[in-house]
């Protein structure tokens, strides 16, 4: 009777035992998922977008084929606060020749009450130049920038308001927003490249709360747009001014041999 009991004990410890590590497993299970669930649903900081463009899986960019569109850059100024000195950067080809230019507007696609201030042009660089972000480091290159490539750059200035929708534009266009902030919207028109990328970036600063040394401190977090959430315009290639002569000249001595025969 005395080893029943004991057996009995002991198998009734080690079932707590094992109903306690399975609700431990299956807790950590539960906060993964919601991680999970929580990361696939972040808003970024700074997000382009291109209305009407295709996004490109292989790239994860937004594409247009289109020399004119309107281009968004928006913030996420209600969960990360203002977002500071936003550039935008056009990339190109050094070789080609062309202009790109940028008119402030507003979308008619979701809320947007606001047009952008002014633009500040601050030129096209020199072959091989990469953006350089507020805290004075590069812009990752991400197969983007570097020998062969130019880029022309925007001051867009401060995005600080929260009067449009904010989901997350990549993939597809998003069906609900979470979030709110400001969606600085451009006319874009292209001429004389094949390939223009662009990408955002700026910053946004928090305050360290509490009691301690550091309390009241500001620190300063430089971000762009992910790589996932950037676009570009992918044209039909510009034939060169020789081409354009030859073709222009071959056109013309078609037409004499038309009337030759005539």
């Amino acid at each position: 009777m005395c080893f029943v009991l004991i057996q009995l004990q002991f198998r009734s410890s080690t079932m707590k035992k094992i109903m306690k590590r399975s609700g431990l497993f299956l807790g950590a299970v539960a906060l993964n998922v919601l991680g999970i669930v929580s990361s696939a649903f972040a808003i970024p900081e700074l997000q382009i977008y291109i209305e009407g463009a295709t996004y490109d899986s292989a790239s994860e960019t937004w594409v247009t084929r289109a020399d004119s569109f309107k281009l968004w850059v928006a913030g996420n100024v209600g969960q990360k606060g203002a977002i500071n000195n936003v550039k935008l950067s056009a990339a190109v080809a050094t070789g080609e020749f062309g202009s790109i230019s940028l008119i402030p507007t507003m979308t008619s696609l979701l809320t947007d009450p606001s047009a952008p201030g002014a633009l500040g042009y601050n030129g096209l660089s020199v072959d091989g130049a990469v953006p350089i972000t507020g805290d004075g480091s590069l812009l990752p290159t991400h197969g983007i920038y570097g020998p062969g490539t130019s880029f022309y750059e925007w001051s867009l200035g401060n995005l600080t308001l929260t009067d449009s929708p904010l989901g997350d534009f990549s993939v597809i266009f998003p069906s609900t927003f979470p979030k709110s902030g400001q969606i600085n919207a451009y006319n874009v028109a292209v001429t004389g490249y094949s390939l223009v990328h662009f990408d955002a970036y700026g910053h946004y600063t928090t305050i360290q709360r509490g009691r301690g040394p550091h309390a009241g401190e500001v620190t300063f977090h430089y971000v762009n747009a992910p790589f996932s959430h950037e676009a570009e315009a992918n044209l039909p290639a510009v034939p060169e001014p020789t081409t354009m002569l030859l073709l222009g000249s071959g056109l013309i001595g078609l037409g004499a041999w038309r009337r030759i025969r005539r």
